[in-house]
Parts: C-alpha cells; structure tokens; sequence
C-alpha cells in the first residue's frame, strides 16, 4: 500500500506487470493454487484487512458508518461469469461494511454503461469501481467521476488506461499477456492454425486476447482467424463456429474467449465429431469446462480468477475511502492456467469458496 494521492500512480514501464499481485505470465497450478487460496481466505475471514495497523482499521470498518461503492461493469446479464464477479464484490461489502451498488446493461452497450456511469457520479458515492471496455465511449463519464473527486478503481478491462483516466489502480488481467499464455498451450499441443472465437462485440478485452494468441501462435510458425458470433444467440453461435471450420478443415485448434464462446465452441465440435481432434482452449471457469479439461476434451483454461477480482475491486475502493490507502500499481489476478494437472484441484478450491460455478448449458 502507498499513501500517494487519488490517480498518483506511477507510469507503467515494461516491467510493471511485475509490480502487481500476480505477473501476468505464465502461472501455474501452484500460483493458481495460491490465489484461490487468498480468495477463500479473504471471503471467508477478511484475512489480508485483519493485519492492517495491527487490525485496529478492520475492526474500525465494521462500527464505523457504512459507505457506499457503485460498481458499474459492462457484464452482460446472461454471462455467468459476471455472477463470480458479483459475489466476489458482494462478500468484500460485507466484510468491508460496504453498501455495494451494482448496475450493467442487459447486453453488452458500452453507450448504455456510460449513462449508467454518469448515473452512479450523480449519486456521489464515496467510491466507483468500473469497466473500460471501450476507451472512445467510457473514458470521459470516468473522468467526470475521478474529476468529481470519486476514487475510481477499473476492473476487467481497462489496464492500458487507467491511468489516462484519473483511476487509482486496476484489478484484473493483462488480456495481452494472457492470450499469449494460450497461445503458447496451443502450440506445444501442435496446434498450426487456429480458430479465436469472440462471442461479445465492443468488448476490447476479448479482442486484446485474440490477439495475444495469434502473436504467441505466429512465433510458432502458426495463424489465427478471429471469429465473432453473438454470444446472446447459442445456436446460431455454434453454427458459425461449425462453418468456420467446415470452410478451413486446416483448422486444428480453437480458443473460446469465454465462457459462452466456449459452450458453443463445444456444440460446434460435438457436431462434427471432432472433440480431441481439434484442440480446444478457453477462458473463463466453469464446471462444464473443468469437466472437459479433466476428461481430455479440452487442453486448458485461462482463469483471471473473477471471485477475487470482484473482491479486490470492492477492498481497495474501500480502503481508499476509509484509510487514503491503495496499491502501488495494478493488481493481477491472472492468467492463471488450468490444465488436466491442476484442473480437480482448482474445482476443489472454488468449491471450498463456496462460489458456484456454471454447470454448463445456456444459462436463462
């Protein structure tokens, strides 16, 4: 922690992925391990707060006023990964004496978010975490805010800017760094071209993974096509992920850039008979895709941990507000990599959370 003021967070140079929580390299089972871990330890007993100036602040935050904290993310209602996140955020409000406020579009609409934004500024809550999935549309109803004198915290997806807007610090993945991370699974797994399917338009975090995929696969001598499908319609999704690779019967692997993406991905392959032959990864936790990585059908999944992610959010705005306290720099919570090896184990520790996970389908 640093007592620097609101949005004085140092410049980002090329080793600053160093600075926060995790890197956002390569994390294997015992960083993954080790996260959650952190996550259970801080939902359940708010263990990390409990050291603050002796514990004296911690208890404080529990007599003291209740303050509140808008939360105001592009989730789409009917992403189940967006229910991690919010129950993440909702236990750091209880162990926080937090009044949490939630609010995102029902589809993703970063024009909608914005509205929803300066709402939340009209309100003067004491702190406002966001996402940034589109800079053009989000940045100036975020500098309203930090203008305002509102501690922002960006979440998700916004690493690259929040500086530029005022923000105290980021909690979340490098989406880069991450897509590298997959695309280097994809490669040592013989992949040479394959499929990036982004199920969620205007999302620049899905865009950025592809991305880092197709640069770590191309240092392999590979090629990636990006394909976008409405994640709001499973069906035709998964029709167009089987098109794609009727139409390129080269393609051998695909990456899912959620976890919708990633049940039509499957629907797509189950189709075709092509489960195991055509190598399939994703992000995002859920238990349908822990299940297909235990049982061969899947090589991988790249968790940014959203429990913890909605949780630390929650903290820091709070421990902002209370104690004029916040993180150096930002703060990762993945990639963390999930293979075969680890997979049962990291359903284990969500477990122990007590966090529920998708179990596959479409969710209604």
């Amino acid at each position: 922690m640093t007592h620097t003021s609101r949005g004085g967070a140092p410049k980002r140079d090329g080793n600053s992925s160093r600075n926060g929580v995790l890197p956002g390299r390569r994390a294997g089972f015992s960083r993954g391990v080790a996260v959650l871990a952190v996550a259970a330890c801080l939902a359940l007993a708010a263990c990390s707060s409990q050291r603050v100036a002796g514990g004296s602040q911690a208890r404080s935050a529990q007599s003291g006023p209740r303050i509140t904290v808008d939360m105001v993310t592009h989730g789409q209602a009917f992403d189940p990964f967006w229910a991690l996140v919010k129950e993440g955020a909702q236990a750091a409000a209880k162990d926080f004496n937090v009044n949490l406020v939630y609010h995102s579009p029902s589809t993703t609409d970063p024009q909608a978010e914005a509205t929803l934004i300066n709402q939340a500024v009209a309100r003067h809550p004491k702190g406002l975490v966001v996402t940034i999935p589109d800079v053009a549309v989000l940045s100036g109803p975020v500098k309203q805010a930090t203008s305002a004198g509102i501690p922002v915290v960006v979440m998700n997806v916004g690493v690259s800017v929040y500086q530029n807007v005022g923000a105290l610090t980021f909690v979340g993945q490098d989406e880069m760094a991450a897509g590298q991370e997959a695309g280097r699974e994809m490669a040592n797994a013989g992949v040479h071209k394959a499929l990036c399917v982004i199920h969620e338009e205007q999302n620049t975090a899905l865009v950025d993974r592809c991305a880092g995929f197709a640069k770590a696969l191309a240092a392999r001598g590979g090629s990636v096509t990006v394909l976008h499908v409405n994640g709001a319609q499973l069906n035709s999704a998964a029709n167009a992920i089987q098109a794609a690779l009727k139409k390129d019967p080269a393609i051998n692997g695909v990456l899912a850039t959620g976890i919708i993406g990633f049940t039509a991905a499957g629907g797509a392959l189950q189709s075709l008979g092509k489960f195991g032959t055509i190598k399939l990864g994703t992000f995002d936790v859920s238990t349908q895709d822990l299940n297909a990585v235990i049982n061969g059908q899947a090589l991988f999944v790249i968790d940014q941990q959203p429990f913890l992610e909605g949780y630390m959010a929650v903290q820091v705005s709070a421990f902002e507000v209370r104690y004029s306290q916040h993180p150096f720099g930002p703060i990762f919570t993945g990639p963390s990599l999930i293979t075969k090896a680890n997979a049962a184990q990291v359903q284990q520790l969500y477990k122990s959370t007590g966090i529920p996970l998708f179990n596959g389908g479409y969710p209604t």
